[in-house]
């Protein structure tokens, strides 16, 4: 198994993940650690925590990887997070897991980077 995973804060000022290739619990969990540094440093600038994942060429996953993923998105203290790309058979597990650790209100699925920018990005009232 072999990811490639990239995370880097975005010059607009979001946490931009890409997960790309195979999955397990230890690729989840570095990407949950560099996910949690950012997020620090965000809030230390007094800026929202806003993270876009696609997932559009994730791989295989498995148990403990979905596991992991799960951990790392009910502990991370964001405002709002955008995943898009995810298939229709993801999508309804992840819509599980969201309703599941009660973040439906800040975690959102999209088809398309564009939409999940455009609600990520829209101001809050």
């Amino acid at each position: 198994m072999t990811d490639t995973n990239r995370i880097c804060l975005h010059p607009d000022g979001y946490i931009e993940v890409i997960i790309e290739g195979d999955q397990t619990h230890i690729s989840f969990e570095r990407l949950g650690f560099d996910a949690a540094d950012l997020m620090e440093l965000l809030q230390k600038q007094g800026k929202k925590r806003l993270g876009l994942i696609d997932v559009s060429k994730e791989g295989d996953f498995s148990p403990e990887s979905n596991k992991a993923a799960m951990q790392i998105l009910e502990s991370l203290p964001y405002d709002k997070l955008a995943i898009y790309g995810v298939n229709k058979v993801r999508a309804a597990i992840a819509r599980a897991v969201i309703l599941a650790i009660g973040k439906t209100h800040n975690t959102k699925l999209f088809v398309d980077r564009q939409s999940a920018l455009e609600w990520l990005q829209e101001q809050q009232s």
